[in-house]
């Protein structure tokens, strides 16, 4: 096995070690979940053999315990409704679910010694584990952030975790995806001790022996709880939504909430088995629609390749030892991470606002101001104060635009490196200052807030965002149109700056997407402008007064913005 290592000490444990070479992190990947299976068969072994061990002990080689699914693989996932049929789906899409239900089943104790995040996928293994425990310290955090990206826990995780901590709790962990610290988690009844990290194998064995082998539904005692039941029926998905104050339209756009929902609700009343079958099923259709991929794509997958990308498209330079800010520019004292912020005249490079004389600029895209040509350029996405991603213009000069990308690399957060003077952001604000022109407003407020559109978009139509509009499926039909037009001036951006470099136009694919939710809030479901397109060239969407068919969107890249039709 190359992800996970399997020692049998003296004492009668297996302790398996998951540790995925040449991965920071470890994740379930095709490999991994083969590897894990290998260890699941060598215990059966054993215990057919009859040299049964007195447990197994699941603890993770890196500083992270897993943190998730391979997403690349999820993606992959998604692209499969134009190549599989359902249940082909549905026997890939279910095999890590029923690799966690052989590890449960198992008649020795399976205990999750967890050292870090644990997190998807790697809570999903914690959960199938007999019992868990966990290190008393704030690396570790247990949560199921799926709803984030679009996506269910499709491993066990909609029916384990309300069955362990409730089904209230269970439903803010997988409608809200924010995690769990440890202590929480033993508050809730998800793990059943802490420990030190090193004491935290044998505290592991020590569980195992006081559990025993089973998880607690398996047994003959098992019954759930009274008061969850009665919760369930026509008003559940009500109460769940409301019990996670998630208001009726934003479930209505994404739809792994009510994809979870249904889990929970058909789910939950059943037999492990059974509550498993329902959600596979539901995870099937979820994965069928576009939106989950077009979220993994955009607010994962392009967030890691824009910037790496980005760090190929120019030479290397080293980090600048520090920076001021200048020109009355805000920005916090650690924007960039271990650079020192100082005076002007002590500072390696100067970051200011457009219009300032600073070797790197600063331009807050809300603003929607011109480039003023000068260079390098530093684009902030989002409130400045919060930087959720950075776009770097090129400008004249590739060393200075390397070094300002080597200071806003220690930001941590995703950066682009655009060849184009002019902004996606920017362009967005425009056509939405052009469309608020045009016919009613109330009508317009409905069909914006029908489809998603940010308040900052709806502000840049001249509307007043409000948080309680009605609409009905004449103003979604409306907001669907306001997409296309959208869409389309992020395809003519992207078309422009397009330079015949791979790398750098792979970059500015991915980036006009990421750029485009991270920035002026273009609605996450659609995935950003050039995926939305794609989902009316493929029919998935579509308008009845706005023309997409034109736009030529068969891009070769890694990120797949070519235009696949529906079989």
């Amino acid at each position: 096995m190359k992800n996970i290592s399997l020692t049998k000490g003296q004492d009668g444990f297996y302790v398996a070690v998951l540790d995925m070479p040449g991965r920071p992190v470890n994740v379930f990947s095709e490999d991994m979940m083969a590897d894990l299976a290998a260890v699941i068969d060598q215990v059966s072994a054993d215990c057919a053999a009859g040299d049964a061990p007195k447990g197994l002990i699941l603890t993770s080689g890196k500083s992270t315990f897993v943190a998730g699914a391979d997403l690349g693989m999820i993606q992959d996932f998604g692209a499969m409704r134009f190549r599989a049929d359902w249940q082909q789906m549905r026997d890939r899409f279910s095999y890590l679910g029923k690799l966690f239900r052989r590890l449960e089943k198992l008649p020795v104790p399976v205990v999750s010694a967890i050292n870090g995040l644990a997190l998807g996928g790697g809570l999903e293994l914690a959960m199938a584990s007999h019992g868990r425990v966990a290190i008393d310290g704030p690396q570790v955090q247990l949560g199921l952030p799926e709803i984030i990206l679009g996506l269910l826990p499709g491993a066990g995780g909609t029916q384990r975790a309300p069955r362990l901590v409730g089904l209230s709790k269970g439903l803010q962990m997988l409608l809200i995806g924010a995690p769990l610290s440890p202590v929480e988690g033993l508050e809730a009844g998800l793990v059943h001790k802490l420990s030190s990290a090193d004491d935290l194998i044998d505290t592991a064995k020590q569980l195992a022996v006081e559990l025993g082998a089973g998880a607690p539904w398996d047994k003959a005692e098992y019954q759930q709880d009274a008061e969850d039941l009665a919760f369930l029926g026509e008003n559940f998905n009500k109460w769940a939504l409301e019990q996670c104050g998630i208001d009726a339209n934003t479930a209505a756009l994404y739809p792994a909430y009510n994809a979870i929902l249904k889990c929970v609700g058909d789910g939950f009343s059943l037999d492990i088995d059974a509550g498993s079958d329902v959600e596979w099923d539901v995870f099937v259709d979820l994965m069928s629609h576009p939106i989950a991929s077009n979220m993994v794509t955009t607010c994962f997958l392009s967030k890691t390749a824009a910037t790496k990308l980005s760090m190929a498209a120019l030479p290397k330079a080293e980090t600048p030892a520090s920076y001021a800010t200048v020109g009355g520019l805000e920005l916090h004292e650690k924007t960039f991470r271990k650079v020192a912020k100082t005076g002007a005249d002590d500072a390696a490079i100067t970051v200011g606002p457009v219009g300032a004389s600073a070797d790197l600029l600063v331009r807050n895209l809300l603003e929607a101001n011109d480039a003023s040509g000068a260079t390098p350029e530093l684009r902030v996405v989002g409130e400045l104060k919060r930087n959720e991603a950075f776009e770097l213009y090129r400008g004249e000069s590739e060393q200075a635009g390397a070094a300002a990308l080597a200071l806003v690399l220690k930001s941590g957060k995703p950066v682009v490196v655009t060849d184009s003077a002019v902004s996606v952001n920017g362009l967005l604000l425009d056509a939405c200052a052009r469309l608020g022109k045009d016919g009613d407003s109330a009508a317009l407020l409905r069909a914006a807030v029908a489809v998603g559109l940010s308040d900052t978009m709806i502000s840049a139509m001249g509307l007043t965002p409000q948080s309680d509009v009605a609409w009905g499926e004449e103003d979604k039909a409306a907001g669907i149109d306001l997409l296309a037009q959208l869409s389309l001036t992020g395809f003519e951006f992207a078309k422009s700056a397009l330079s015949g470099d791979e790398a750098r136009d792979v970059a500015m694919l991915a980036g006009t997407d990421l750029l485009s939710v991270y920035g002026v809030g273009f609605p996450k479901w659609t995935g950003g402008p050039l995926s939305c397109l794609t989902m009316f060239q493929r029919g998935e969407l579509t308008s009845s007064s706005v023309d997409t068919s034109a736009a030529d969107l068969a891009f070769k890249g890694p990120l797949g913005y070519q235009v696949a039709k529906v079989a």
